[in-house]
């Protein structure tokens, strides 16, 4: 079943308290100074590829998945990066980076580094955040705004449901374009649910071809890894996790909590896929939550590519 999550349920319980603390700060602050944005943001969706919502139960489900993730993979930033870079004065990228919950996190624990976030919706904190972070708004397919070799890391994640099969070469080599010789990429992107019962399945199914239908690759995230060698990366490390929803720890639950979220907050792209409108979707949610905890084992697994230019 791959690399499951083995820490002690207890050591990931404490973490899980200490960050939902941060979790609650965090989105208090970017939910105040968004929430002027999401009407311009829920109105450009037609013109973009990515599909999530953009109201404040989404900016919630981000900022718990970026603590998932950070308890998940024992930190925000791989060893072998972490291992060759000083943080303490790197110039960081962090691409797609939403409400800028990864960017803040990392900011905050190295305050002698330069940190900026681009994304195409400005949905970034204004009046709380730290002093070496700086956002902009652009849609980073039509060029990353800054010159060759500025960087020393780019953080890119969880964009499976934001870029075109065909995209995802284009975007890294892009970033290729912006690191400094040697600088650093992180890559994290996850699949769809890949085991359960007949429901879980069926729903899995309505998802991949949803994603399909826009013109996305479902089982692209294992593969990322053959697309970086192609542009000339050199690959530092693959982490492949995966998540079963049949455990009962506190890490789990919040997984199995981000995979509801996901399919309640896009509900108008799904529902016709789906087969359930209005009431009927909220009962599918319900008994969706329920059958992926069921046997046979429903599982989410999540790939983490580190490479160097």
């Amino acid at each position: 079943m791959g690399n499951r999550v083995s820490a002690a349920a207890a050591r990931k319980k404490r973490l899980s308290e200490k960050n939902n603390e941060k979790i609650n700060e965090k989105n208090s602050d970017i939910q105040t100074s968004s929430t002027s944005n999401l009407d311009r943001r829920s109105s450009e969706v037609s013109t973009v590829t990515y599909w999530l919502p953009n109201h404040n139960d989404e900016l919630d489900r981000l900022s718990s998945q970026h603590f998932a993730l950070k308890i998940l993979y024992d930190g925000n930033i791989s060893n072998q990066i972490a291992s060759k870079l000083n943080m303490d004065n790197a110039v960081v990228l962090d691409v797609g980076c939403g409400p800028g919950t990864w960017l803040m996190d990392v900011a905050t624990e190295f305050p002698g580094g330069d940190f900026h976030g681009i994304d195409v919706y400005d949905i970034f904190p204004r009046n709380i955040r730290p002093a070496n972070v700086h956002f902009q708004s652009c849609d980073a397919l039509e060029g990353l705004p800054f010159p060759d070799n500025t960087f020393d890391l780019v953080n890119m994640r969880m964009l499976y449901v934001a870029l075109k099969k065909d995209e995802w070469s284009l975007m890294f080599k892009e970033i290729y374009r912006v690191l400094k010789p040697g600088g650093f990429l992180q890559s994290c992107e996850c699949t769809t649910i890949e085991t359960g019962n007949e429901f879980v399945q069926q729903t899995a199914n309505a998802f991949r071809q949803s994603m399909r239908d826009r013109d996305q690759d479902p089982y692209i995230s294992p593969t990322l890894g053959d697309i970086l060698r192609k542009l000339n990366y050199k690959i530092l490390d693959y982490e492949p996790k995966i998540i079963s929803f049949a455990q009962t720890d506190v890490l789990t639950k919040e997984f199995l909590w981000n995979m509801v979220q996901i399919c309640r907050n896009a509900q108008p792209m799904l529902e016709e896929q789906f087969g359930y409108t209005g009431d009927q979707y909220a009962h599918f949610l319900t008994t969706f939550e329920a059958e992926l905890q069921k046997k046979p084992e429903a599982t989410w697994s999540f790939h983490r590519h580190s490479a160097q230019k």
